[in-house]
Formats: C-alpha cells, structure tokens, sequence
C-alpha cells in the first residue's frame, strides 16, 4: 500500500471554440442503418452520408490548418461533397458500434480487461456496414501535393480528448491492425507517446477510432508541417466532435470567463494579477483554474474544501477530487506514477470506482480506485486543461 503520495496540479491552455446551432449530425447510409438513427432536437438534422472524411485544409495566406468533417455527397442537397466546419457536424455511433476485446493479446490492453466493451468506427467498409456505423476516413484534401511542405507530408496528433457528456470518460484510441500488429497513431495515453499520424498532402487513410465510453466527444488534433521553403514548423489545432450514442454538444455550460466575470468585481475582473488563471488572491495555494476547476471560491482560503484527497476502503485507496462538470473547454484527468524519476503519469491506473456524487450546481465528486499494482509507494496530480476563448 503506498507510504507517501504527492498531489501536483498542472495547468495548461488549449484552443477550442464554442458550439454552433443547426448542428449535422453524420450518420451512415447503408441499407438497414436509418433504423438507428438518432432522435435529434432542435438546433441538429440527421444527415445519411455513405462516408465521410475528417478533412484537413491549409490556407497559405495565413499559414494555418483548419478542418471538420466532409461528406462525399449530400444527400439532402445536390449531390456534391459538403466541408462543415469544426462545429458545425458530429460524427454519430448507435449503440450497433459497440464490441468486446475478445484477444488476450497485451497489444490489445488498450481496449480493457477480456470482456470489456468498447465503441468503435470500424477502419473498413465491410465492418462499418455490418455494425450500420458511418465509415470515416482521415484526409488532407485541402492541402496542395505542390511541394509546400517537406516531403509531401503533413503530421497529425492529438492534442486534446474530452468527453463533454462524462468528463472522466474520455478515452480515445485511433489505430490500424497491419499483419495482426496493432499500430496506434491517435491517442493522449501516455502508453503510447510516439503515437503519431502521417499523411500525404491530398492523402487519404483509415483508422480504426476507438471510444471507451458512450458519450459527446470533442478530440481536439494538432496538424503540423514543415515548409520546406524555409524549414519552419507550422501547426494549428483542429476540434472534431464524435457522438457515441449521444449527438448534441451539452448546452448551459460555463465558461472561465463567464466564472471569472461572476466571481470578481468589474476592476478585479479586468486585472489578470487577480482574476488569471495563474493568479492566487485568497493566498490558499490554489490558484483560479483550480478554483474553477474543483468549484472553489477564489477570494475565499477554501483549500481544504476543494483538494483531492486519499481514502483507504478496506484493502484499497481511493482518491476522491472534486470536478467542474458544467464547464466548457474543460479538461480534468486525474494520473497517477509509481515513481518522479523517469515514471510515468498514467490515468489509466486510475479508474472511476462509483457513480459521481453531486455536491453543488455543475460540481460533481468522483471517486478513483487506485491500481493494485501501486504497492510500495504512487504519486498522484489532477491535470487541467482549459479551453482559450
């Protein structure tokens, strides 16, 4: 059982944007999957599609990618391939996508224990057919093979995977199976960090793209290339949303600025020593994000309230923190590490232990079993990334 345990809590900035009405909600068109079809509300339409393309663009004036989903033809319209922008389309799963790791392989250790199930886009069309899933491909359609970049090829990660509906449910895996080897090109898990995705200028791959959770996703990809006119790196962020059972993006949420606004006064509000995210007025070792992250008060020492915390329950721990749930652009992943010398910060040796427990408006708390094979000593951070306006 662990002697010693250290909380670190981390901060960093994505970019995201917010969310869009008339919202297409992609589905596939194959005989027999309209049965599936999501009963959407207002504000989103179904739109069948026999496949569709998470497209990347590059725009030389500005020098930066920008992307969404692309269908090959639209049904409702003419014909023509359609480009929506980031949040203007949602990829949707029915509950036909979801499966069960079957392989006692350890390459398959990312799917879960032997008979856990797991939601996935199947990378053929075959597989996406039978399981009346809409087949999606990775393209770079709206980047010229013209030589722009060094060798023809633009890079993909993930910069950013959160599950808007569950928020400590957000694992995503985006692989191809060559020869019965697994290759994992698209994931945050730090099993994986070469995890990587190469594409040609113009190009056009599948992947298969796993879920672990049902859930409204938002993955937010980093594009990256290099010039070769003059060797510099360029890159942009890219957020796509994937439904998985579930199609509209959450309404309602909070934003930090929203908070911020609430919270402070009109001259502290606009003195970011005060209301940043960095800054610390109530002086209780929890700086803002952090406050609005675990549903602290700002001017107010609250850190016993707020902090994570250990409790053992007969023979295992449990860590219990704290999460925003109403927020928008809000990312918290609890890890832990057997050790801070060349260990690894993992959140899969954490795993949800109950149902959440709300505790006030937006505020949920959720309890994490500790891994079993954390036996002699682990550290555990809570990790927080926040969306930029």
């Amino acid at each position: 059982m662990p002697r010693a345990v250290l909380f670190v809590i981390v901060w960093a900035l994505t970019l995201t944007g917010a969310a869009a009405e008339d919202v297409s909600v992609l589905v596939s068109s194959v005989a027999g999957a309209r049965a599936h079809d999501p009963a959407v509300g207002t504000g989103y339409v179904v739109l069948p599609a026999p496949h569709a393309d998470l497209n990347v663009n590059w725009n030389a004036t500005t020098q930066t990618f920008s992307g969404g989903f692309r269908t090959d033809s639209d049904s409702i319209g003419g014909g023509a391939f359609v480009q929506f922008g980031p949040e203007d389309a949602i990829a949707y799963l029915p509950a036909t996508g979801q499966r069960e790791r079957t392989s006692n392989a350890s390459q398959y250790n990312f799917q879960g224990a032997l008979g856990d199930t797991y939601w996935v886009f199947p990378s053929s069309p075959t597989a996406s057919n039978n399981a009346y899933t809409l087949y999606l491909g990775l393209t770079a359609y709206g980047v010229a093979d013209d030589g722009t970049f060094t060798d023809n090829r633009i890079r993909w990660t993930v910069h950013a995977v959160e599950n808007l509906t569950t928020p400590a449910a957000n694992a995503f895996y985006g692989y191809s199976v060559s020869s019965g080897t697994v290759n994992m090109q698209l994931t945050t898990d730090p099993a994986y960090p070469a995890a990587q995705m190469t594409l040609l200028a113009n190009g056009h791959t599948h992947l298969n793209l796993l879920f672990k959770a049902t859930g409204l996703y938002r993955v937010t990809l980093r594009v990256r290339g290099t010039l070769a006119a003059t060797g510099e790196e360029v890159s942009s962020l890219v957020p796509v949303y994937f439904g998985i059972e579930e199609w509209q993006i959450p309404s309602g949420t909070v934003s930090y600025t929203a908070w911020r606004d609430t919270e402070f006064n009109p001259s502290q509000a606009a003195d970011p020593l005060v209301s940043g995210p960095e800054a610390d007025p109530d002086l209780d070792g929890f700086d803002n994000l952090e406050e609005f992250s675990f549903g602290g008060d700002p001017l107010v020492p609250d850190a016993d309230l707020i902090r994570p915390r250990l409790q053992r329950v007969d023979h295992s721990w449990i860590l219990i923190v704290r999460q925003r749930t109403n927020a928008s652009g809000l990312t918290i992943t609890p890890q832990a590490a057997a050790n801070l010398y060349g260990g690894e910060w993992r959140a899969d040796l954490l795993t949800i232990d109950n149902p959440p427990r709300n505790v006030a408006e937006g505020i949920d708390e959720f309890s994490y079993l500790l891994n079993g094979s954390l036996t002699n000593c682990a550290f555990l951070r809570v990790r927080t990334q926040l969306a930029a306006p």
